[in-house]
């Protein structure tokens, strides 16, 4: 499917105006709560059953992609998110008839962060452009935003599966610079995953943490530049409104 905003990938962005930046948004986790999915395994499989699969499904879909990453091999997004499916339902202990491929669709109607909509309105309106930077792949994605209806928000979407590796991989940072036209120093990664804002750090970029749960930063990486405890304050924060503004 073809987004009507998109950049061509040999197409570099304009300059910013003064004052704006280039973002580039993970999304899960960051845009949408791949927690949400606990909503429909907990109708299924009882609530306390629910809540350990959906959050043993996340855990293990981050493992598998560092551990491909690591190993040089690559199997895209949905099959990394199957598969940690199947391993999680089977640790679990849960009968293995379950609907794994309806259950996988569910990472198409992932719900959206609290205020995450306007959020994205007011960076768009203050001159910022926006950008997806995923590990999912672009179908995946697509489908995840348009029906949250926040695809809009965005002038283009870069996927990790360009170039079949995951983040942090420094090579899917470079890839976005080399997407957007813009050095890595001049693009700004928002993400609510520590490992992501040091990646992105290491790589180059600019950073900006969205704390989504209580939980310190890691200690294995450099702060990030900016850290707000919800995407609504990211428009404050970029305008130097809020303690440790944009750096």
């Amino acid at each position: 499917m073809s987004h009507p905003n998109q950049t061509r990938p040999d197409a570099p962005f304009r300059n910013e105006p003064e004052g704006t930046e280039t973002l580039v948004f993970d999304v899960y986790g960051t845009l949408v709560d791949p927690i949400s999915v606990t909503e429909t395994l907990a109708r299924e499989l009882g609530a306390d059953t629910g809540v350990a699969i959906a959050r043993s499904w996340r855990a293990r879909q981050l493992e598998y992609s560092f551990r491909l990453t690591v190993m040089g091999q690559y199997v895209d997004f949905h099959h990394v998110t199957r598969h940690a499916l199947i391993d999680a339902l089977a640790a679990h202990e849960v009968k293995d008839d379950c609907p794994v491929e309806e259950w996988c669709g569910l990472y198409d109607t992932l719900h959206p962060f609290p205020g995450t909509a306007s959020a994205l309105s007011d960076l768009r309106s203050a001159g910022h452009r926006l950008t997806v930077f995923t590990n999912g792949t672009k179908a995946m994605v697509e489908r995840c935003l348009s029906e949250s209806g926040l695809l809009d928000c965005f002038d283009d979407v870069i996927s990790a599966d360009e170039v079949k590796a995951f983040k942090p991989s420094p090579a899917v940072y470079r890839h976005a610079s080399d997407r957007t036209g813009r050095p890595l120093d001049e693009l700004r990664l928002v993400s609510s995953n520590p490992f992501d804002i040091i990646g992105a750090h290491r790589s180059g970029m600019r950073t900006a943490w969205i704390r989504r749960t209580s939980a310190p930063f890691d200690s294995l990486g450099a702060a990030p530049d900016i850290a707000v405890g919800s995407l609504d304050l990211l428009p404050q924060a970029l305008a130097g409104e809020l303690p440790g503004g944009p750096a």
